[in-house]
């Protein structure tokens, strides 16, 4: 795709802007959740895990965050697919754009695989009476741990792509 053309800018343009957005929900929904609202939720007892209950169940929150998370992906692997090899390792915005792009991938495929593939075992245990079962309560914990652990590689993405474009006047 020629990028000079009114139309590649233009496909650019919206790649940037649902690259950046998305990404935005995704750790902002990721922080907001593993920082505010569980430890709200157990702090109250019960109470919080009836909420989260509610949230999980009646909202479409569980969806945000992969649904955030793959189209900032996608869109995030569209757009370095439209930066050539050598303008990306021949810089240093190139090189640091590509250290996070790094990290978002590990971000993405970590959340995939040790958060959102288990939510449907965590929803369907949540559904039983989880105070007779301490494994539902371990298996949450799990998941909260592994949650903050994509956040932070999401958020080490967001840092270093967010910055990269600063990175020539520095390291020159």
């Amino acid at each position: 795709m020629d990028i000079s053309t009114a139309s590649g800018a233009l496909v650019i343009s919206i790649l940037r802007l649902l690259h950046i957005v998305f990404g935005l929900i995704w750790v902002g929904a990721a922080f907001l959740l593993s920082f505010y609202i569980e430890p709200a939720a157990r702090a109250s007892g019960s109470d919080g895990d009836r909420f989260l209950r509610a949230l999980y169940r009646r909202t479409n929150f569980p969806r945000l965050i992969p649904l955030s998370a793959l189209i900032t992906t996608i869109a995030g692997l569209l757009l370095y697919g439209l930066l050539s090899y050598h303008d990306a390792m021949s810089s240093a915005m190139g090189l640091i754009l590509s250290i996070g792009a790094l990290f978002g991938l590990l971000a993405f495929g970590h959340g995939y695989f040790t958060v959102w593939r288990r939510a449907g075992e965590v929803a369907a245990r949540a559904s039983e009476d989880a105070s007779a079962d301490g494994t539902a309560g371990q298996l949450e914990a799990k998941m909260r741990r592994n949650g903050r652990v994509s956040l932070w590689l999401a958020l080490i993405s967001m840092v270093l792509m967010a910055g990269a474009r600063y990175a020539g006047p520095i390291f020159a």
